[in-house]
């Protein structure tokens, strides 16, 4: 399939996991240089596009199937002790305090006086712990009356609140090209931003919506490539990561298109000189 692929994006990703791809360092959330200064000092000579890849939604009968889904085991404590953790995230202040109070008392026990600190918390913790399990035990006895009404104490000898659990989680494969394959999972789309220079080394970042970081980048660099797209056409090539987990080549536009979402926000613009730089760029939202 890669065969479908435009040669600039082969040249690509046969360069990534090498010295000729990078990552830009042209700014950061909260530090480094406005827009205007970075802008003005860019390479010109350096070509520039970008690649925005969507999503779609993996098909249900696939979340079993490992060439799809990596699945993962987890352990969990038994329902009272989340019970009881539940309860002392409620009351953090007192819950470090008493905590701390109880590790005094500790060192001044002869018992305990050659006890490392980290042991001393853990018993201080435990014993806070212990105090709190019959308070637990009658709130999780509770939601079983409550979900399971007269047939709760079967399910209480079945399920054993008291047992440590085991859950499976699921975690979607992401089989793209590098850089691609580092996708964030919380994004239907992503949005990079590439460059190269004479010597054909790349550059590159990303922008999406799944944390701020990933917000400013989009905004920041979805700026500067559309004042560069005003001096000269930056093209865009778009993806689809398809509901079976394949790369799928779209098409390319001769020009720069963006999602206008999240442009704005983490990444500080005045709002008419957005609209001003962003004039000649097609929102790729407008054409869904």
């Amino acid at each position: 399939m890669t065969s479908d692929y435009p040669k600039l994006i082969i040249a690509l990703t046969e360069a990534a996991g090498t010295d000729q791809l990078r990552h830009f360092d042209l700014s950061s959330f909260m530090t480094g240089p406005p827009l205007k200064e970075v802008y003005e000092k860019i390479d010109r000579s350096m070509m520039f596009f970008s690649v925005y890849v969507a999503m779609e939604h993996m098909k249900d009968d696939l979340w079993e199937d490992s060439r799809y889904v990596d699945k993962e085991k987890v352990h969990l404590c038994s329902l009272v002790e989340e019970e009881v953790r539940r309860y002392w995230w409620g009351r953090n202040r007192e819950h470090l305090k008493l905590i701390d109070e109880r590790i005094e008392s500790l060192k001044n026990d002869p018992e305990f006086k050659n006890k490392k600190e980290g042991d001393l918390r853990n018993k201080a913790i435990k014993e806070l712990d212990q105090k709190m399990f019959p308070l637990a035990i009658e709130r999780v006895k509770e939601e079983y009356q409550e979900i399971y009404e007269d047939e709760w104490e079967k399910y209480w000898k079945k399920e054993d609140p008291f047992k440590p659990r085991i859950e499976y989680e699921y975690h979607r494969r992401y089989d793209m090209p590098k850089p691609f394959n580092h996708w964030d999972s919380r994004n239907p789309w992503q949005q990079y931003y590439f460059s190269k220079d004479k010597d054909n080394v790349f550059y590159y970042a990303k922008g999406g919506s799944g944390s701020s970081g990933q917000r400013y980048d989009h905004g920041f660099y979805g700026h500067l490539f559309a004042l560069l797209n005003s001096e000269h056409p930056v093209p865009t090539y778009f993806f689809t990561y398809d509901s079976h987990n394949n790369f799928v080549f779209i098409r390319e536009e001769t020009s720069l298109w963006l999602n206008f979402f999240d442009l704005v926000g983490n990444f500080k613009i005045d709002g008419k000189e957005s609209e001003r730089i962003l004039r000649g760029v097609v929102n790729i939202r407008d054409r869904l």
